[in-house]
């Protein structure tokens, strides 16, 4: 549809450059002309080296990632890849402070309407050429468009020329503008404290190449070839996959931060069970941001040589969703759901103690967390609600829970026992990660295990319960936590937005749309021939400082 004027000569240029990655196509053609036969299939060398002596660097993932294409993936697993090739602005810590990464510095006017980014001069594409602030535009521009529902839009709700849903309100009349070449500036709707955008729309808000995919459509940018081969500006680049099993990357060498220092990357799956044999063979180098060094294996792990263990405090969360579509599923029975829970249990004996309770999705040690709130397990009241509300006993609830998560199953199974006890009856159904999602999404389920990376800001959970909203798993159509959660976004100072925020927190508690369950420990590991591994500060379990890693043979 639009900014396909400036793609021909472009797509020409890219192509002569770059046979083997040339990103566009001409108007109304989507594909990428020297991968439209698909993407190469190659089985991951052992991690450690290879019989040409090169440094090779093996992260191992237990879950599945859906999709390459990063505006359109809210999957944890996806992001620990696709933050490897792509950068985003800033890197985000568990600690509440931020880093730099593409962009150098930035900084807000004294009004707290406009953020300006200043961009690293060194920083380019794989294919050599420079990342500038028209690609940063551009990535804008695509992640609010109005011709494709990419799944992370709502992000864009805090920029002006967007509507309450992060959609564009005319052709790309998203605020965001080049200054000059490594400058760019966001304009926002409204002055806010911009903790917000950096600690929310960084994380999502990954930077794509504009001179590569300006002349495709948003419609069909979605399902273009390019994904299947992408250019990025990052540590590590796309060489070659096997769907499901691995990803294989070369280093940048040129990357901008630091050349890595290790030759080749395999990114694979591997089963939770395998994780602590393969740390210790050396098939595995280090874990992926959101995968844990099984529980069972922990005490192991910590007393095995050449393995470095790591457990660190996080914002991570866990919860139930409840389908509050389902009429039978009142504020009251999913209250009493929630009061038949025994986190505790769940925190002793399945994270033997590496997690904490949860009631909301704030940790007691946020600093915008409502001390009002409190964990309360009651079997007992829950029975008497259940029986005052007329339950039919013979009802069986759907429970969806994702494979690859021992302690998400067996929390499930415990789960199950609680609610058996006052007379509620369900039906386990495990499913890989991203039927899952759909079926969350499409409202086909009664209950329902998610997890979420949490954030140093309180809006992070809002979007999850705007009615109307993608990740919307449990169908609300009040809008009444949305729209608490977006005047706490428009607040200036912590006091006011602490007061939004305790009453977000209190409506949430008060409808019960989900049963929130823990907070979990990342329970990190990798070898220790690796060392500058960064621990503690791991901005939502995904960033990876693989270009300061030093990898010893």
């Amino acid at each position: 549809m639009r900014r396909n004027f400036v793609r021909v000569i472009a797509a020409s240029m890219a192509c002569t450059m770059l046979l083997s990655a040339c990103g566009g196509s001409s108007r109304g053609t989507s594909g990428t002309a020297a991968n439209a036969g698909g993407t190469a299939q190659t089985e991951a060398p052992k991690a450690g080296g290879s019989s040409t002596g090169e440094k090779i660097v093996t992260i191992a993932q237990s879950g599945d990632w859906d999709t390459f294409m990063v505006m359109n993936t809210t999957n944890a697993g996806a992001d620990n890849v696709n933050e490897l090739m792509f950068d985003r602005l800033m890197t985000i810590n568990t600690d509440g402070t931020f880093e730099p990464r593409l962009a150098d510095s930035w900084e807000t006017n004294e009004a707290r309407d406009k953020i300006t980014y200043h961009l690293n001069e060194n920083a380019k594409w794989h294919d050599g050429e420079p990342v500038t602030a028209e690609d940063v535009v551009y990535s804008a521009q695509v992640a609010s468009s109005s011709e494709y529902n990419y799944l992370r839009r709502i992000r864009m709700q805090y920029f002006a020329g967007t509507d309450d849903t992060g959609c564009e309100t005319g052709t790309d009349s998203v605020e965001v503008k080049a200054v000059d070449d490594h400058t760019v500036e966001f304009t926002l709707k409204t002055p806010m404290d911009p903790s917000i955008v950096y600690a929310l729309v960084n994380r999502d808000f990954f930077i794509i190449p504009k001179h590569l995919l300006s002349g495709i459509s948003d419609g069909d940018l979605v399902n273009d070839a390019f994904w299947q081969k992408p250019i990025g500006s990052g540590p590590c680049i796309f060489d070659s996959t096997e769907s499901g099993v691995s990803i294989e990357f070369k280093a940048n060498k040129d990357y901008y931060l630091g050349a890595p220092d290790f030759d080749r990357l395999v990114f694979k799956k591997v089963q939770s069970s395998n994780i602590l044999s393969g740390l210790m063979s050396g098939e595995i180098d280090a874990l992926s941001g959101n995968t844990q060094i099984p529980l069972a294996d922990w005490d192991a792990a910590n007393n095995t040589p050449g393995v470095a263990a790591k457990s660190v405090p996080t914002f991570a969360y866990q919860y139930m969703a409840m389908n509050t579509s389902r009429d039978y599923l009142t504020e009251d029975i999913r209250h009493a759901i929630s009061l038949a829970i025994n986190r505790q249990v769940i925190v002793d004996q399945l994270l033997q103690g590496q997690g904490r309770v949860a009631i909301g999705p704030l940790p007691e040690d946020h600093k915008y967390y409502d001390t009002s709130l409190k964990v309360e397990y009651d079997p007992e009241k829950a029975k008497e609600m259940i029986e005052a509300a007329g339950w039919d006993a013979n009802r069986e609830l759907e429970v969806l829970v994702s494979t690859g998560n021992e302690v998400r199953e067996k929390s499930a199974i415990l789960i199950q026992q609680d609610l058996q006890k006052i007379g509620i009856k369900t039906r386990i159904q495990t499913l890989d990660f991203p039927t899952l999602l759909s079926n969350a999404r499409n409202g086909e389920y009664d209950l329902c295990f998610i997890g979420s990376a949490g954030s140093v800001d309180p809006s992070e959970s809002v979007p999850n319960v705007t009615a109307g909203y993608m990740n919307n798993f449990t169908q609300l159509s009040d809008p009444t936590l949305g729209l608490l959660g977006e005047a706490g976004a428009k607040e200036i100072t912590f006091e006011a937005r602490k007061e939004a925020y305790d009453k977000y927190q209190q409506e949430l508690f008060k409808q019960m749309p989900m049963a929130f369950l823990y907070f979990t420990n990342d329970l990190f590991g990798y070898s220790e021939k690796l060392e500058n591994v960064r621990v503690g500060a791991i901005d939502y379990n995904v960033n990876k400082n693989v270009w300061a890693w030093k990898v010893n043979k």
